[in-house]
């Protein structure tokens, strides 16, 4: 199976760097600068994810942004927090990973630290969204509202706090359906950047799920890596609409993307594509 897979990765890299070359031969154009970094849930697999620290090193790196997802707690804080269950992140055994993050309060939540792919003898915790936004200065902040018990809560309690956040045009805001979005838009305006991904909408086909989020005018699309094209890319630039891959730690494959004027790739390894892509430029 490895090795499949590594047929596979290869054979996508030749297609797509071959294709984005001829295309940009074709089109009689300058490469594009590289696509924008961002760093999912801070660099998950060089720091402890979703944690202020992980937050500020990715910028410190030279990251232009960080990824992170949102939940409430049965106590109605908003946490920034990936999964539905407690205790992966915390290193816990699988038999203690059993209690849903909608049924702990937040101080539940910060008895157990976050433990980071390496030791960095750091205790790092689970943030509330007001904690990010006060203490992450630099870079774009996109923001994953997950779906959870009381998410309409989750919603509103979100809007309430970025309308006290003066700097929302480094807010991309990622909600997992239209009509959310619609809410989104008409509660913070259209100075409030809208992240969208087709495939969230599975009850039709994903041409024409594209085609209803690019009506919308969303300010860019999340599309996985592996879906990425010559014909996606340029129907959502023609729209207006950027194109953010995720989540894509490979190098080469971050290169060939960004021949395909990719605008941002989000990235558990942003070390390691910040190096690939500082050498394309």
């Amino acid at each position: 199976m490895l090795k499949v897979n590594s047929l596979y990765r290869c054979a996508f890299l030749v297609i797509v760097l071959c294709v984005g070359l001829l295309h940009q031969a074709h089109a009689q154009v300058s490469p594009k600068a590289s696509p924008l970094i961002i760093a999912h849930r801070g660099g998950a697999k060089e720091f402890a994810e979703n944690t202020i620290a992980a937050f500020q090193r990715a910028v410190r790196l030279g990251a232009d942004g960080n990824e992170m997802d949102l939940r409430l707690t049965r106590d109605g804080v908003v946490v920034v927090y990936h999964d539905e269950i407690f205790g992966r992140v915390e290193g816990l055994p699988k038999m203690q990973q059993n209690t849903a993050i909608a049924v702990m309060t937040y101080d539940e939540m910060r008895r157990s630290s976050i433990v980071g792919p390496r030791d960095d003898n750091g205790r790092y915790y689970a943030p509330t969204l007001q904690e990010v936004l006060a203490q992450v200065k630099i870079g774009l902040l996109n923001i994953e509202l997950k779906r959870c018990p009381k998410f309409d809560e989750l919603v509103d309690k979100t809007i309430a706090i970025l309308k006290g956040f003066a700097e929302l045009d480094r807010v991309v805001l990622e909600p997992p359906d239209l009509k959310t979005a619609k809410k989104l838009r008409d509660e913070l305006g259209t100075r409030l950047k809208l992240h969208l991904n087709p495939r969230s909408d599975k009850t039709i086909p994903f041409d024409e799920a594209l085609e209803k989020v690019l009506k919308f005018k969303p300010h860019s699309l999340s599309i996985h890596y592996t879906e990425i094209s010559l014909k996606l890319v340029d129907r959502a630039h023609l729209a207006g609409v950027e194109v953010w891959a995720w989540t894509l730690d490979n190098p080469a494959m971050a290169q060939a993307l960004a021949v395909m004027h990719i605008d941002a790739i989000k990235t558990d390894t942003p070390t390691a594509l910040l190096n690939a892509l500082k050498k394309r430029q």
